[in-house]
């Protein structure tokens, strides 16, 4: 799940790049690696928040094709 060998340029706020060569100085890290791993967790976190929503909103959908049940109501015969 790293984006080792995929090749992506931004370009970031100038306040923020002077944080994250700070904090790559700090932990004696290369500043395009930290980057890059601070990246992917971001990307991680916004993911996981996406396939919710998505999740959520199939819910509702189905909800709302069943007139406001989660599930058809079983019929017993």
């Amino acid at each position: 799940m790293s984006l080792r060998g995929k090749d992506f340029r931004c370009e970031i706020d100038p306040e923020l790049h002077e944080k994250l060569r700070t904090m790559a100085d700090f932990n004696d890290k290369d500043l395009a690696s930290l980057g890059s791993a601070l990246l992917e967790k971001a990307i991680v976190g916004e993911w996981h928040e996406f396939t919710l929503l998505l999740e959520r909103t199939e819910r509702v959908r189905k909800m709302a094709e069943n007139g406001g049940m989660a599930r058809k109501p079983v019929v017993k015969q």
